[in-house]
């Protein structure tokens, strides 16, 4: 993957820079309450098919995915994108993998749908 710098205040570039952590020690942390967050958005969108949506590169997604949004991770940032005719046009970038969620659920849902937090507790490290 190809990777450009933009300019951003320095508080931003700080911030955006930093490593994604997790409070658990456990060397998967951060992965395991990714695939967490993933399948909560997943949950939070059934039966919403338009507009198709994609979740962590397509492993979860609506029934058809022709010209889907999507929501997946790059490193350690976030990446919400609409795709049209085949080319991704970028929505937003987020360092906050909650945030981003959130903001996915509420843009492909029209803001109808919210991720309940309280489900699969059990997949937290």
């Amino acid at each position: 993957m190809n990777m450009r710098d933009i300019s951003v205040p320095n508080y931003v570039a700080e911030e955006f820079n930093l490593p994604l952590r997790h409070p658990s020690p456990a060397p998967d942390a951060v992965d395991r309450s990714l695939a967490r967050v993933f399948l909560l958005v997943s949950i939070a969108l059934q039966g919403v098919e338009s507009p198709e949506w994609e979740v962590d590169d397509g492993r979860l997604s609506s029934k058809t995915r022709n010209e889907p949004y999507g929501f997946h991770r790059v490193g350690d940032k976030f990446y919400i994108y609409a795709e049209e005719r085949g080319k991704r046009s970028v929505v937003g970038i987020f360092k906050d993998d909650h945030i981003a969620a959130k903001f996915f659920v509420w843009l492909v849902s029209r803001g109808e749908r919210a991720i309940d937090w309280s489900l699969h507790l059990e997949l937290e490290p």
